[in-house]
Formats: structure tokens, C-alpha cells, sequence
């Protein structure tokens, strides 16, 4: 079987993605599991690559070209021209929030054409997307209008946790307005699915996390945990889904981490968040789900603080492309 095609943006200009994007590209996990395409600015990953000791050439390639794994070089469809000016490091701007926006786009139009077979990102600003009218709260939102996907949801993962997110990138204050039944239970839904065709369990065991304090004590502290989260659990039963909830969040992820649990659904974003970088800050990924496409990424932000100093740490970005690469021989190897 032939190498998967992984087709790999750089994220925002003015963030570390050119940086990781060039040292997980150098690393040879990457280099035996997959033959990359990365996407981007050919002259922002020259200045990036001159930074780094230990890194990749690149050729160009263009649409119709073959695409095929070179000993020392990756292919780079380069899709912006921006000035040293515009793509300042640590300085989102409105130039760099369209070039992001236009590798994103190109690389779903490769998968989707069966030019490539997943592809993984690096992460991006919502500045500098919005800085460039583009509405989005993050890829997700983007890659559903892009996919015509009707539910996405983010799975967030590593060794030993994998969290999925009701309620996204929004506030605190909008969560509650956010959340339905139906919410919950399609990613309740998407989180069953994902376990079973993505990662190989047949009976998955989901938990499903409370919003409030001690599971809204029996109403004391809110009425989401009666409303919404367990009428949505009991949908979900009722389908032959293990789930099992709402559940105090306080003990949860001590039980999931246990082994006690294949996922847990969270409520809101920090919610799933801040365990799953307490036990994977570096070399956590982000998998999309719902997509007819297979999506990873990065599970960090732009770190504009260390944009441009050859510091950032490469391995969410060596993780993110290694499992599109995995993912993408399972759906070859199910007729995908």
C-alpha cells in the first residue's frame, strides 16, 4: 500500500505554525508514515527554515503536478506572497488572516478531490481571521461550511484521555444558551462513532459531564443537569450507546484516566481543556469530527510570544500528522 498524502497548512503567518509545521515535517515518524504536502508561503518557510538547525527543503508544486516523497525535500504549494511586513511575527494582521484562511481552504479542496488523503493544521488566528472578515471562531466552524457538514464536533486527545466538546470557542456566559438536548446527544453520537471507526473500540464507554457543581444537585445548582444532559444521555441509551451521566466533572477525569472510560463529553470548552493539557500540554491533537474528511491539528494556539525564535515545540504538530496519516490507511483499508 502506498504512502497516505497528507496535506499540511502552516497556520497563521505571524504565529509558530511555519515553525512547527517545518520541524514536524523534518522528523522521520512523518517522513515513513506519510508523503506530506504542505501548503503556505514559500518565502516565510525559507526565512523559518534558515532559523532551524535541523529541517526540510521544499520544491514547488502546483495543482495536476504528482505528488511523491523526496529524500530531502517536501512539495509546497505555495498560495501567498506576503511582505516581511505583513507577516511580522507575533503580529496578526488582516494579510495574514487571508493567507491562513487560503491554505485551509486549498487543503480541503485537496482532500475533498481525493488529491490528498487527510490533512493536519497548524494552528491559526481568530484575530487575524476576523481581521480579514472572515467570521470564524476557528477551523471548525470553517471546515464545516467548506465540507457542508450539518454537526461537527472537536475531539480533543492523547495517550491517556480523549475528551469531545459540546460548546466550543464562546464564552462562558453563552454556554448555557448553547447547550440543548440534542446538542448533547449528537456528540454523544459523533463521540460513539468516532471511537468505533477511528480508534477500533467496538463498545465504547462514554461519560458525559455535568455543567454545574456535584451534578446541579438534584436542582440546587441549576436545572441543565434534569433539562438537558440527562434526557440527552437517556437518547443516547436508548440506541445501544454506553453513555453514562451527567457526572460530577470533580471526579470524572480521574475516573476516565483510570481506564474507566474511552471518552468523556464535555460541556464546554475549558471544561475538557485544562485536563487534557494537564496530562498532554505537549503532544496533544485535535481531531474533527463529522467531517466527510479526515482533519487533525494541533492542540495549541499561534504562542505569538515565541513566534520567530526557533522555540516552539513541534511535537502536537508531529502527533496531529501522524494521526491523519493513521487514519487515513484505516479508511483505505475499509474501502474509504
Amino acid at each position: 500500500m502506498t504512502k497516505p498524502i497528507v496535506a499540511v497548512t502552516m497556520g497563521d503567518p505571524a504565529g509558530v505554525g511555519p515553525e512547527v509545521a517545518l520541524k514536524a515535517l523534518a522528523s522521520p515518524q512523518v517522513r515513513r508514515a506519510c508523503v506530506p504536502l504542505l501548503l503556505g508561503d514559500w518565502d516565510i518557510l525559507e526565512r523559518n527554515r534558515r532559523r532551524i538547525s535541523d529541517s526540510v527543503e521544499f520544491i514547488p508544486w502546483k495543482v495536476g503536478q504528482s505528488i511523491r516523497l523526496h529524500e530531502k525535500a517536501v512539495p509546497l504549494c505555495s498560495l501567498s506572497h506576503l511582505s516581511i511586513q505583513e507577516s511580522q511575527p507575533g503580529r496578526p494582521s488582516k494579510a495574514s488572516g487571508q493567507a491562513a484562511c487560503r491554505y485551509i481552504t486549498k487543503a480541503t479542496e485537496l482532500v475533498m478531490g481525493r488529491i490528498a488523503d487527510a490533512m493536519a493544521t497548524a494552528p491559526i488566528s481568530k484575530k487575524a481571521l476576523h481581521l480579514a472578515g472572515y467570521p470564524y471562531p476557528g477551523h471548525t466552524e470553517l471546515l464545516a461550511e467548506l465540507t457542508h457538514a450539518r454537526e461537527c464536533r472537536m475531539m480533543l486527545l492523547g495517550a491517556k484521555l480523549k475528551v469531545v466538546l459540546v460548546t466550543g470557542h464562546v464564552s462562558l456566559a453563552q454556554v448555557v444558551s448553547e447547550l440543548s438536548r440534542n446538542r448533547v446527544l449528537v456528540t454523544v453520537e459523533l463521540t460513539h462513532q468516532a471511537l468505533r471507526q477511528n480508534f477500533g473500540i467496538d463498545r465504547p464507554r462514554i461519560a458525559v459531564a455535568a455543567l454545574n457543581p456535584h451534578a446541579g444537585e438534584e436542582g440546587i445548582f441549576g436545572l441543565e443537569e434534569k433539562k438537558i444532559i440527562r434526557p440527552a444521555v437517556a437518547l443516547a441509551t436508548r440506541q445501544g450507546i454506553r453513555a453514562t451521566g451527567p457526572c460530577p466533572a470533580d471526579s470524572l477525569f480521574y475516573q476516565a484516566v483510570r481506564g474507566d472510560y474511552d471518552a468523556v463529553v464535555c460541556m464546554y470548552h475549558d471544561q475538557g481543556l485544562i485536563p487534557l493539557k494537564l496530562l498532554h500540554f505537549f503532544g496533544g491533537v485535535a481531531l474533527t469530527l463529522g467531517l466527510p474528511i479526515i482533519r487533525t491539528s494541533v492542540d495549541h494556539g499561534t504562542a505569538y510570544e515565541i513566534a520567530g525564535t526557533n522555540q516552539a515545540d513541534a511535537s502536537s504538530m508531529i502527533e496531529a500528522i501522524l494521526l491523519a496519516a493513521k487514519l487515513a490507511r484505516q479508511a483505505r483499508g475499509n474501502g474509504g
